[in-house]
């Protein structure tokens, strides 16, 4: 009995050692936290933290899983009039396997878009990190850590100020995985950037693929 006792514990330090368990036990216990925060690399350094009012996660046909998180709520989206927000959606490529491949911070398995509208403006961010995922869209929520990725400026309407290129981006998503209501929200987003821009883009794959 004595042995078991310990053989048991010895498991439970070595689950727990490791960020992975972690976060399972934190996802079951409903400890995560959605949150986004950007800061810029270096030099004066910029910092916006998001305060999530959506968080969305989708199937997706061209890739594992897509998330959504913003500080906007469907009805501020679809106005189309928003002087200021944020916008994260995260494409898991795919769930990292242990033994097939790496469980690492520096490897990569998530794309990165962060939108970021201030006084009218829009500046599109993109990079990639890293994440594992706990639950997802099969089960119908799902919790995902981002590591810490980096984030450079890649599109910008004409007036956008860039205060946080390049960048570094931390995330926390944990939510409900909905296609309807999560579809629904990307087609909204795909809608207020090609208004923004005048051209067609940030088109959801599996509509007509286009992507700028």
């Amino acid at each position: 009995m004595q042995l078991r006792i310990i053989s048991v514990l010895s498991v439970t330090a070595a689950m727990l050692s490791s960020c992975a368990y972690l976060d399972y036990a934190r996802h079951w216990a409903g400890d995560f936290v959605a949150s986004c925060d950007v800061r810029r690399i270096g030099g004066n350094a910029g910092h916006l933290s998001m305060p999530v009012a959506t968080k969305l996660c989708t199937s997706d046909p061209f890739v594992h899983t897509s998330l959504w998180m913003s500080d906007l709520k469907f009805s501020e989206l679809a106005s189309g009039e928003i002087d200021s927000g944020q916008i994260l959606h995260v494409e898991m490529l795919f769930p990292p396997m242990p033994g097939e491949t790496p469980i690492d911070s520096d490897a990569t398995n998530l794309s990165i878009r962060y939108i970021l509208i201030s006084n009218g403006e829009v500046g599109i961010y993109e990079g990639g990190g890293f994440g594992y995922p706990i639950g997802g869209h099969e089960s119908g929520n799902m919790s995902l850590r981002v590591e810490p990725s980096g984030l450079v400026l890649t599109e910008a309407t004409e007036g956008f100020v860039d205060l946080l290129s390049p960048a570094r981006l931390t995330a926390v998503f944990t939510g409900i995985c909905n296609d309807s209501q999560g579809h629904r929200f990307a087609d909204g987003v795909d809608q207020f950037v090609t208004n923004a821009f005048g051209r067609t883009m940030y088109v959801r794959a599996g509509d007509n693929q286009v992507r700028s």
